[in-house]
């Protein structure tokens, strides 16, 4: 490690603009207003600059690189077998998971985390009580700061999931063109509904998960239907 990289560790303070606790000092946004704000970026905003660059690009290639019968033939072979399907099924999961960081980055302000934490921890030792064994050091549940971990928890559960579920959406979509995306609308809806009610209670997450876990498992299902059919030449 060289002499200026030592000293750029000697300078740094990680205590700097935290409370006793390890929280953010100063005035904290609400929920509602960050959620807002979330929403218009990584709702809107992003993805209308996506938009306008993956057009850009297209027409780049098609009337400046010379591609425009080659990228025919592909988007004819994508029409003839309703492949487009399963690229609007990815997409759906891509906002899905989204709108499961707008709702955990909502929370994070009120909750005074400061990145790149991503959770908030507590000592689960009751007041009062002694013990001849050390307490555990377990996230919060509780307050703002318990809304943040299970808002978070929210995005990493379905993040576990993901790419199976990408894999199945591309093995069966080849075969089941659209009603893979109304499968996917369903795990959208219940991956939303699951990581917003996460955020209110542990228990309340189950109102969510049961549509998603569906969703899944009928993907999975088409997907061994596939194999079986054409293994077994049925």
């Amino acid at each position: 490690m060289s002499s200026s990289d030592e000293e750029s560790l000697v300078q740094e303070n990680e205590f700097e603009n935290r409370d006793e606790q390890g929280l953010k000092t100063g005035e904290a946004a609400t929920e509602k207003a960050e959620t807002k704000k979330y929403c218009v970026m990584l709702l809107l905003v992003i993805p209308a600059i996506g938009q306008a660059l993956s057009w850009g690009i297209y027409f780049l290639c098609d009337k400046a690189l010379g591609m425009h019968d080659l990228m025919d033939k592909k988007f004819s072979m994508l029409n003839e077998n309703q492949l487009g399907y399963i690229y609007l099924a990815a997409w759906i999961m891509a906002m899905t998971r989204a709108c499961l960081i707008v709702n955990a980055n909502g929370a994070r302000s009120p909750a005074r985390v400061e990145r790149p934490d991503q959770h908030v921890y507590k000592v689960m030792s009751a007041a009062g009580k002694t013990s001849a064994k050390e307490p555990y050091v377990m996230m919060a549940t509780t307050g703002p700061q318990g809304r943040f971990n299970r808002a978070q928890r929210g995005v990493f559960n379905m993040d576990e999931a993901l790419p199976l579920v990408v894999v199945n959406i591309l093995l069966a979509g080849f075969v089941f063109g659209p009603v893979i995306v109304v499968v996917c609308l369903l795990i959208a809806l219940g991956r939303v509904i699951f990581g917003l009610k996460y955020k209110e209670s542990l228990k309340a997450r189950t109102a969510g998960f049961l549509p998603a876990m569906i969703g899944e498992k009928v993907l999975e299902g088409l997907v061994l239907l596939c194999a079986i059919k054409s293994i077994g030449g049925i």
